[in-house]
């Protein structure tokens, strides 16, 4: 059974753009928080906020969901500074956060964990509520797929990309090559004169009538007529000639 022959295929980038709804936390350290290790650790090694996570070990970092509640301090963005809460806030089940098996960091904000009171702190702080209370904002999400594309396939003008084989001229009534039809052929080669060089003597200029050299000899110039090609014709159509009937008497 015969093979079908796969059709080419190549992969085009197309840029796909798509506005979701994100759950944006109030006083985040990172507004939206991470959705995964990767984009943990490169928020975490931004320079405005890395001396925040200095005691995490990246290497070890893990993302894990919460199997019970977890009360303790956590650490707020206030303006351009950042503060840990004086009051204890409870970690529900079931929430995202990353550790390194010592340090938890909350997913949803970035926002630090610790078991004991951390410094500074506010005098007035926002409320357990507050801290609870998202705000969805939209955020334009960009994805650069690689889309399988089937390749057409163009036909080759002769010509261009083709190879071609260079006709000879041939002439009938040779026993050179045999062609279809019980003829033959032979090209037909130039005949190009030999022109013989001309040596020129080196001339000298005589300084006086008396001068001792000889004058210069100027050789004559040797013409070599052109040949002629009527002869090459009429041996052609002779030999054409005695092929036509030779093929003829065998025909008898």
């Amino acid at each position: 059974m015969p093979r079908i022959a796969a059709l080419p295929v190549s992969y085009e980038t197309q840029m796909v753009v798509e506005v979701v709804k994100r759950k944006i936390y109030p006083y985040s350290l990172v507004p939206g928080g991470a959705e995964d290790v990767r984009q943990a650790k490169i928020a975490m090694a931004d320079p405005s906020i890395k001396a925040q996570y200095a005691g995490i070990n990246l290497a070890q970092l893990k993302q894990v969901k919460l199997t019970s509640n977890l009360s303790g301090y956590v650490s707020y963005r206030w303006g351009d500074k950042i503060f840990w809460t004086r009051k204890a806030l409870t970690l529900r089940a079931g929430e995202t956060v990353f550790t390194d098996g010592t340090h938890i960091v909350r997913g949803r904000c970035l926002n630090c964990y610790s078991a004991m009171p951390m410094l500074p702190v506010r005098p007035n702080e926002p409320t357990a509520a507050v801290f609870d209370t998202p705000a969805e904002m939209p955020v334009t999400v960009y994805s650069f797929p690689k889309l399988p594309v089937m390749a057409p396939e163009f036909p080759i003008p002769p010509g261009e990309l083709t190879p071609t084989v260079p006709v000879i001229p041939a002439v009938v009534g040779s026993t050179i090559g045999k062609v279809g039809g019980g003829r033959f052929w032979f090209p037909i080669l130039p005949i190009i004169p030999i022109i013989p060089p001309i040596h020129h003597q080196p001339s000298h200029s005589p300084s006086s009538p008396n001068s001792p050299f000889p004058p210069p000899v100027i050789p004559v110039p040797v013409v070599v007529p052109e040949p002629s090609y009527a002869w090459i014709l009429a041996v052609g159509f002779l030999a054409a000639a005695l092929a036509d009937r030779f093929r003829r008497r065998r025909s008898i």
